[in-house]
């Protein structure tokens, strides 16, 4: 889950209306051989190490680019609750390739949720998957610790 140079900072100070996108800027990542094996094997699969699991790109979410916009756009007393995840692959993810990354992030209410889309890209432009990912946004209470 290597991050290479992020074209720009991404979205800092931006939170959407309800509805709206916020659309970071392209991320460069790289599949390491060792992060993928390491996934698959605490996944509880089994292999060789030349496998990219399908739900690798989960991983991504904790970039520091979509994590720190998902924790700004949450708010503070709201805690993100995995509520559903797809995947869909246009052609397979390769050990130790270069993938751009094109994220979007929508904030909805009633209930209060966000949702990623993500499509994973070659260097040349080439779409290899989209990926959807939703947070449920659960409210604390007040006595619940932080």
């Amino acid at each position: 889950m290597t991050a290479l140079d992020p074209v720009q900072d991404g979205a800092a100070g931006l939170v959407p209306e309800p509805g709206e996108a916020v659309r970071l800027p392209a991320i460069r990542v790289r599949i390491d051989p060792d992060e993928a094996a390491r996934f698959l094997r605490e996944t509880g699969g089994a292999g060789t190490g030349d496998f990219v699991p399908l739900t690798f790109p989960f991983r991504w979410l904790a970039l520091p680019e979509i994590r720190g916009l998902i924790l700004q756009l949450i708010g503070e007393g709201f805690l993100p609750v995995h509520e559903a995840q797809s995947f869909v692959y246009e052609k397979s993810l390769r050990i130790g390739a270069e993938y751009v990354l094109s994220v979007e992030i929508f904030r909805k209410e009633n209930p209060s949720r966000l949702t990623l889309k993500m499509t994973v890209s070659t260097g040349e432009g080439e779409i290899c998957a989209h990926l959807e990912t939703t947070l449920r946004l659960v409210r604390l209470s007040a006595g619940t610790p932080s």
